[in-house]
């Protein structure tokens, strides 16, 4: 009598055992990674732009990573020469992904033109030629000073839209 209980025992199990193996895990979705690796990688970046009347831009980024949708730059480093003015531009992370490009952490941008420029994140659409700032950012020229919420620049039109705008402006007194 011990023996035919033990073989049904054995038999339930067997056949509970190969119905378990033929069904998906219930919990197989929570182990799943989005595993997106390079195809590229290079250290110590640093990039000419050049044309006829010389060097016009510098792009220096300590590691450069090129995956299957997006180009991403660490410690990202621009120095570009326009119209007789000196462009600075930094952030911890830049990310190129069609025609965006998106400066992540600590962005900021110089000119000699006395202009600073300063957010955590700014997007900058290559296509469109417009610079937005999705998130909180000062500006100061000599010793005045904006901040906004948030806003845009259109550098082909030359016009800027920003919301939440306070204004700080230093006038020389007569």
């Amino acid at each position: 009598m011990v023996i035919k209980i033990f073989y049904f025992v054995v038999a339930i199990f067997s056949v509970v055992m190969i119905f378990l193996a033929l069904q998906d895990p219930y919990f197989a979705e929570q182990f799943k990674q989005d595993i997106n690796v390079s195809n590229m990688q290079a250290n110590d970046v640093l990039d000419y732009e050049m044309n006829a009347s010389g060097i016009n831009a510098v792009y220096e980024a300590d590691e450069v990573n090129r995956y299957s949708s997006e180009d991403e730059f660490l410690k990202f480093k621009a120095e570009i020469l326009r119209s007789g003015l000196k462009h600075i531009l930094s952030s911890d992370k830049a990310i190129s992904q069609g025609d965006d490009v998106r400066f992540l952490g600590n962005v900021k941008y110089d000119n000699n033109d006395s202009l600073s420029f300063t957010s955590n994140e700014v997007i900058y659409n290559t296509k469109t030629k417009i610079a937005r700032s999705d998130g909180s950012f000062v500006v100061t020229q000599n010793s005045d000073k904006a901040t906004g919420e948030s806003g845009s620049y259109d550098l082909a039109k030359k016009q800027t839209h920003i919301k939440g705008l306070k204004a700080w402006i230093e006038q020389q007194r007569r």
